[in-house]
């Protein structure tokens, strides 16, 4: 090792922690309690004439969020004057089928064709007074008026004025219930075997400094997020006070069940690196070795690790560790 790297380092002693809990540092963030959410997702083609509301709001129930103006009313118009005529037409002819029957003339295969066009034709105008009724559409004036469902509070807007809207699944609007949140911390694969359901854990955020909320790991996904490449743990909390908002970046520090000691291991000692943690243990100022290691647990200025790989009292470079680990790999 260069001489003059020796000279800008300083070295540190690992100290071996006393038995206590055992600890993993996630990150993670807030999510609004998606089995308490309405998604309005659009069955009709059509323009937003209004929007009453914008992200974050608190909406009552039967608050007008937004009107609709839509072509295809005029066609359920001309649709419902069509099924109500058919039904009138069907009425009087199963009418004068069954006065027919009576007197012997029609026959029991007239008198079921009668009644299923009856039936039909009350049928169409059910179906079309379901999707008024469900949008509060105004069938003269061609507008849909989309009322909020429960009071909660709009945690994802996708919509302006004037926007063209097609019937899809993708929701224009998402109402939650903030009484209760979500917190989902990142479990990468390292870490999957350690993280459990009801473990506990402190949830912080840089927004209230010194502030812990405490929870407990409620449920952990069996799928891996494809775009973050990590589990999620979800911690469910009560936030009557609403102090956690969506998006929220968090810290999560999980309870492990298992106690044991530990090597301590500064931050400023530690190099991540090709998905891994490494550390710089010091021999003498013309050896020093990389040494690659899983954290058992974190906390705000350690990572502890196992003991089996380096001993209590060893050397390690406290200060300038990426550079003497670039030296190092020859970078």
């Amino acid at each position: 090792m260069n001489k003059d790297i020796a000279n800008i380092i300083t070295t540190a002693k690992i100290i071996k922690t006393p038995n206590r809990h055992e600890r993993l540092k996630l990150n993670g963030n807030v999510s609004y309690d998606q089995d308490q959410v309405y998604r309005f997702s659009p069955i009709l083609d059509g323009v937003i004439q209004k929007v009453n509301f914008r992200l974050g709001d608190f909406v009552r129930k039967g608050q007008t969020l937004l009107e609709i103006r839509s072509a295809e009313l005029n066609e359920m118009s001309a649709n419902m004057r069509e099924a109500q005529l058919h039904l009138k037409t069907a009425q009087r002819q199963l009418s004068a089928t069954q006065n027919l029957y009576a007197d012997g003339v029609a026959s029991d295969r007239e008198i079921l064709e009668a009644q299923v066009a009856v039936s039909n034709a009350e049928s169409e105008i059910q179906k079309i007074n379901e999707v008024l009724y469900l949008y509060s559409g105004d069938i003269e004036k061609g507008v849909l008026t989309i009322k909020a469902k429960s009071d909660g509070y709009i945690v994802e807007k996708h919509v302006v004025e004037g926007q063209q809207v097609e019937s899809s699944n993708d929701p224009l609007f998402i109402l939650g219930n903030l009484s209760k949140v979500w917190v989902q911390a990142n479990v990468y694969s390292g870490y999957i075997g350690r993280i459990k359901t009801g473990q506990s854990a402190a949830i912080e955020t840089t927004a209230y400094p010194g502030k812990v909320f405490e929870g407990k790991i409620n449920r952990i996904s069996n799928v891996i997020d494809p775009r973050e490449r990590v589990l999620k743990a979800i911690i469910e909390l009560d936030n009557s006070s609403l102090l956690l908002k969506p998006e929220m970046m968090v810290t999560v520090d999980v309870y492990l069940d298992n106690r044991s000691d530990a090597l301590a291991i500064p931050h400023e000692s530690v190099v991540f690196d090709a998905d891994a943690y490494h550390l710089i243990k010091y021999v003498s100022d013309c050896e020093m070795k990389i040494v690659e290691f899983v954290p058992i647990y974190e906390d705000n200025d350690f990572f502890y690790m196992a003991s089996n790989q380096l001993r209590d009292g060893d050397e390690i470079v406290k200060t300038n560790s990426l550079l003497v680990y670039n030296k190092l790999i020859g970078k």
